[in-house]
């Protein structure tokens, strides 16, 4: 078996926070593969690969480099069926295709205005202009006046997950009694936003607090959930 290696977005703190990357990390840890964890800026992804692949994760399995955290998925159960499955079944993975794209169009577009600040502040520091300067010019404008009032904006956030709140009332994930490809999506976005706010985005009530404990502690990282700036429930 080649070896893989995964190349991951380290922050300041030289920890890894990008929501997808950490999607790949939690679908290697469900195929029980091992693989050499290789940090990188942003500043760096062009210069790797002959400049194929804009973002991370990038996947490097020796005679193949991916960088689609979806189509690292589909690759990871085609290529490994004797291992336990990321996707029970096509239809599930039809639905785990919505599920991203009410992540993204949906969660993100509330998620990017608060913290955007934060995502900057908290990024290695040789990112930072870059990080700068890609955004406001996406955005249109400085990224302080991009989070301006951004407490105001909070409530719409936290009532966006309602549909995950509903849906995990009777069951412990989205995937039922354990994490699918739709929880390792949530979870790698509240690893993001807990590594880089400064303004928790749940209430220390909140049931998706429990949800994400629950899901870190099956792949075995309670440290993890310990460090994120969600809203923890009192102890």
């Amino acid at each position: 078996m080649p070896g893989i290696a995964l190349y991951e977005i380290g922050v300041a703190d030289g920890s890894s926070a990008s929501p997808f990357v950490w999607r790949i990390k939690f679908a290697l840890a469900r195929k029980g593969l091992a693989y050499r964890s290789k940090m990188l800026s942003l500043t760096d992804i062009p210069k790797l690969f002959g400049g194929r692949f804009p973002t991370a994760p990038i996947i490097d399995f020796g005679e193949r480099q991916m960088n689609e955290s979806l189509a690292i998925a589909d690759h990871l159960d085609a290529a490994y069926p004797d291992r336990p499955a990321i996707f029970a079944c096509a239809a599930e993975r039809m639905m785990i295709g919505f599920f991203d794209r009410w992540l993204l169009q949906v969660i993100l577009t509330h998620v990017l205005p608060i913290y955007m600040l934060d995502a900057h502040d908290g990024s290695s520091p040789k990112d930072r202009a870059y990080y700068r300067e890609s955004r406001e010019a996406f955005y249109g404008r400085a990224l302080e006046v991009i989070v301006a009032g951004r407490e105001a904006r909070l409530p719409d956030l936290r009532r966006a997950f309602d549909p995950v709140r509903e849906t995990i009332a009777g069951q412990p994930f989205i995937g039922g009694q354990e994490p699918n490809f739709a929880d390792m999506c949530l979870l790698g976005l509240f690893i993001f936003i807990g590594t880089i706010a400064t303004l928790p985005p749940l209430a220390g009530d909140d049931v998706l607090v429990g949800y994400v404990e629950r899901g870190l502690a099956v792949f075995g990282l309670e440290a993890v959930f310990l460090s994120l700036n969600l809203g923890q429930k009192a102890t």
